[in-house]
């Protein structure tokens, strides 16, 4: 794994009272450089916050060689309840239906605890995954950037929330000034992967997807367990790096926006009975319907229908990325002029896909035709236009 440390733990419960045991190993001698023992109340989640807290910053960071430049969060929970109730919702699945249910137990906690900013930030998250990939829509994106600006008032440097904000309003298409906030958290944040995920997100949509590649691998170097960094699949697709972006699909594997994205992936590789094997297990999914059609029978009568669906209801998205996704399997499927009609739509709405149209594969069967050369055209004045106006000054 090439790392230097490992802190490991383990907890055992004796009647109302928990155990914690943590400890810090250097792994090339193989040796303890710090180990301490806490007893706390089973009950009190808050007091056994605080005296982890304590600990790691007086004895595990110090033994780990790292500055006293922690900064210590700006709330802390002060309701029993709620704090359960968040830590919780953090474990629950990110697909639509268990989504909604930390929606629920994260609006209760901020709800019995408004002044504690990680509820609030992950609450703008949870806002934002129903509104781009469930039912939410356009209130529910509206949401979450209530909510994540809610966290970052009550703790103004609140990373998180402020890397998701960023990307929030690149979906809005507000992307020089995406751009800027971005660069400006990197540079505050060098040392954070949500920071450079924000800036490689803000890249991709610029068209800068060279920059973008560079952010998504620092993300990754720092943060290799995230699904956060997901989309950054999207990026090598571009690229036309399949490999690479199978990395960052890995990271959320089984999940259904993962399957979403990996059915074009197996298909740009010819392996059809792969992609239906995905889709086959999403199958009662709205989303999975037009490929699995595709893919059963091409020559379907209902295949026209069904892609008009498609690209009506990425037509009302207003996030841009999802028509020019889209656009490639509805040209795979046969129907081009809609796949067309999404892909100038996502470059009207600031998705300036040069790289993508170059690079990738499923653009093939497009290249050469006139509709083709018009789209590269405005693809590029859009990444043109982008890295004209990204260090200037944002009224």
């Amino acid at each position: 794994m090439r790392v230097t440390d490992v802190v490991t733990g383990h907890y055992m419960k004796q009647g109302d009272q928990i155990q914690i045991t943590l400890e810090a190993v250097d792994v090339a001698d193989n040796r303890t450089l710090w180990r301490d023992t806490m007893t706390v109340a089973a009950p009190d989640l808050i007091a056994m916050r605080s005296e982890i807290t304590a600990k790691v910053r007086q004895g595990l960071v110090p033994a780990l060689g790292a500055g006293a430049g922690m900064g210590e969060a700006a709330t802390h929970p002060k309701n029993e309840e709620a704090y359960d109730l968040y830590l919780r919702s953090i474990a629950l699945p990110h697909d639509p239906q268990p989504n909604k249910d930390a929606i629920a137990m994260l609006e209760r906690a901020v709800g019995l605890d408004p002044a504690y900013a990680p509820a609030w930030a992950y609450l703008g998250v949870r806002y934002h995954y129903d509104g781009a990939y469930a039912t939410g829509a356009g209130a529910m994106l509206d949401r979450s950037d209530a909510a994540l600006e809610r966290a970052i008032s009550l703790d103004p440097n609140y990373i998180l929330a402020a890397a998701w904000l960023i990307t929030n309003r690149v979906d809005t298409s507000h992307l020089a000034q995406a751009y800027q906030d971005a660069k400006a958290l990197v540079e505050r944040h060098p040392e954070n992967s949500q920071a450079h995920f924000a800036l490689a997100y803000v890249l991709r949509y610029g068209g800068a997807m060279e920059e973008s590649a560079h952010e998504c691998d620092a993300a990754l170097s720092l943060d290799s367990g995230s699904f956060m960094l997901r989309s950054c699949a999207l990026t090598f697709d571009q690229l036309g790096n399949y490999a690479r972006a199978m990395d960052f699909l890995q990271l959320d594997a089984g999940s259904l926006w993962a399957a979403n994205v990996l059915v074009p992936h197996y298909v740009r590789d010819g392996k059809l009975a792969q992609a239906k094997e995905v889709l086959q297990k999403f199958a009662d999914q709205p989303r999975s319907q037009l490929m699995l059609a595709c893919l059963e029978n091409p020559s379907s009568a209902d295949l026209p229908s069904l892609a008009r669906k498609e690209a009506d209801t990425r037509l009302a998205d207003r996030d841009a990325e999802p028509r020019y996704v889209v656009a490639g399997n509805l040209l795979f499927c046969g129907q081009k002029d809609l796949a067309v009609q999404l892909v100038k739509s996502a470059i009207a709405g600031h998705y300036c896909a040069y790289a993508g149209l170059q690079n990738d594969s499923i653009w093939a069967k497009l290249r050469g035709t006139p509709e083709f050369a018009e789209l590269l055209a405005a693809a590029k004045q859009c990444r043109d236009d982008f890295l004209a106006q990204r260090s200037q000054p944002v009224h």
